[in-house]
């Protein structure tokens, strides 16, 4: 028996991988899109676990992360230039299906993916991730910092004195 994968349906299942904490049968191509558990070879499991070939960067990775609007965000821009999803699977050499479950947030899009979406459609998907924010906002320097065990010191010292 044959599996199909449950991510985008294609018919050569290669492996079980871990997305978000969901166990699902999935393509080779799709499998990049987890953490590939083991590999399916001919309805046999092979025990041992598997590394996928390409990992995938994470937001934590990059100090990158995409946006949470990014489904209508890609929709909007696609409608503004007239083209259909067709039009733009081929121009990022994509399948129809995977931009439409894009589209209709039944997938997120990968870091590549988006970065082929921004420059296709000149729409903004990934932003600075807001750790990364408050790390750059910590190296500005403010005008209020926080207590030294110094400063509770002289605080001490001039409780004494009075």
């Amino acid at each position: 028996m044959k599996l199909s994968c449950d991510i985008c349906g294609r018919p050569e299942a290669s492996a079980v991988v871990l997305i978000e904490g969901a166990k699902m049968v999935a393509c080779s191509r799709c499998m990049r899109s987890g953490k590939v558990l083991y590999r399916l070879d001919d309805d046999e499991v092979k025990s041992e676990p598997v590394e996928s070939a390409k990992p995938r960067k994470t937001s934590l990775d990059q100090g990158e992360e995409i946006v949470e609007d990014a489904a209508a965000r890609i929709r909007k821009a696609r409608e503004k230039t007239g083209l259909n999803i067709a039009v733009i699977a081929e121009k990022i050499n994509e399948t129809e299906s995977y931009i439409d479950a894009i589209e209709n947030k039944r997938l997120s899009p990968t870091f590549e993916i988006a970065r082929k979406l921004e420059k296709e459609l000149g729409v903004k998907l990934i932003e600075k991730s807001a750790a990364e924010e408050l790390s750059e906002e910590s190296k500005k320097p403010s005008r209020f910092s926080a207590p030294t065990l110094g400063d509770a010191i002289v605080i001490d010292k001039k409780k004494k004195g009075k």
